[in-house]
């Protein structure tokens, strides 16, 4: 299976759409092109991979800055098709995460979903190892 890992292009998005609600997420093709932007105006960028011309994965790298933590890359959204999970498409694209990210920091983090195990193993694989475990809380802005 010949797989291109590259940037983002509008085209992609009709492909992202699927891919974001396997994740548990659902967008409109004008609100993932927004996020991208959005990621893309703050530093960060989007990959994908592409076999025989059908985008089947993808994930964001983004730069984080905190007052405590300091700089990091933070590796985010990374998804592959699940008619295609297990044949290295996701491990490319952190590859490729991986290299874009290396320019610009000294260290990169990952944050999986506590429910998703299988995820952590995968990162697990590819050196990545437990830091904390905290809770998201959310409110909306007023």
């Amino acid at each position: 299976m010949k797989t291109i890992y590259r940037k983002y292009t509008h085209k992609d998005v009709q492909a992202l759409i699927p891919l974001m609600a396997q994740l548990g997420y659902d967008h409109s093709e004008e609100a993932l092109s927004s996020n991208v932007s959005a990621v893309r105006k703050q530093g960060g960028e989007v990959f994908v991979a592409e076999v025989f011309g059908n985008v089947l994965g993808c994930v964001s790298a983004i730069v984080d800055v905190r007052l405590a933590e300091g700089v990091k890359g933070e590796i985010v959204s990374l998804v592959v098709s699940k008619d295609v999970r297990g044949q290295g498409l996701g491990k490319g694209l952190v590859l490729e995460a991986e290299k874009w990210l290396s320019g610009n920091v000294d260290v990169i983090r990952v944050r999986a979903n506590a429910l998703r195990e299988q995820s952590h193993l995968f990162y697990e694989s590819l050196g990545y190892s437990k830091d904390k475990t905290q809770a998201v809380l959310l409110k909306k802005s007023p």
